[in-house]
């Protein structure tokens, strides 16, 4: 991990931002897109690692209603705070030092390992708990400062993580790079403004949750083959 303390962050930071949040909404979608090309009938188990307050949890809730859920993050604060959101199965785990005692026909993990210091040692533990599928999103390009702040250690250089993760075992099935133009360059690049960015923490009154609806449409027109937002969708 970084040397982050996430329990605080937690407390007085991220707060409604992964739930109304443009951005995190539209990876959320995508994540969807992809899962819809995988075989629903064989996904009985979900872990969702670095699971936060279980908005990526709520949804596979819904795709899945026959699924068994498990949430594993390194702050209690956020288990405890999507654990009142959706009912699954909840455990703290440092991804990079442990994983968790049994496999899952699909891991997610979204946001995650650009916070880590040992990237490599936790997809090498993702794999190990992954029994057929696994789904990462993270970011490339250029790291911008204030994401420092809240924990990134890394923004993944071009074809980066298809390395990393081939490098642990996984046949990658598809990557997808979203966001270009409006997130990135141009929203990624608002928010290394400091006053900017302190927007988005903590919890959303009626007009912050209007500008997260209309900037998440706004972003509907962002490429989904270019972007500083990477996903990868792998198989074991």
């Amino acid at each position: 991990m970084s040397s982050v303390d996430y329990e605080a962050i937690w407390t007085g930071v991220w707060g409604d931002m992964q739930r109304y949040g443009p951005t995190h909404r539209h990876r959320r979608r995508i994540f969807g897109r992809l899962i819809e090309e995988l075989p629903a009938e064989r996904i009985t188990t979900i872990a969702d690692v670095g699971c936060g307050e279980g908005s990526n949890l709520a949804d596979w809730a819904q795709k899945f209603p026959r699924a068994q859920l498990f949430g594993f993050d390194v702050s209690q604060t956020a288990l405890n705070r999507a654990a009142t959101r959706v009912k699954a199965n909840y455990a703290l785990l440092d991804i990079t030092r442990e994983c968790a005692a049994q496999t899952f026909e699909l891991v997610t993990c979204a946001e995650v390992i650009e916070h880590l210091e040992d990237d490599v040692a936790a997809i090498r533990n993702i794999y190990a708990m992954t029994g057929q599928y696994a789904l990462f999103s993270t970011v490339q390009g250029p790291m911008r400062e204030f994401e420092r702040s809240i924990g990134h250690v890394r923004s993944y250089q071009p074809g980066e993580l298809r390395h990393k993760l081939e490098s642990a075992g996984f046949q990658v099935m598809r990557i997808v790079e979203w966001g270009f133009p409006f997130y990135s360059p141009l929203y990624r690049d608002l928010f290394t403004i400091g006053s900017v960015e302190g927007v988005s923490h903590g919890r959303y009154g009626l007009g912050k949750k209007l500008m997260c609806h209309i900037l998440y449409a706004v972003f509907f027109l962002n490429r989904l083959d270019r972007g500083d937002v990477i996903f990868a969708l792998a198989k074991k």
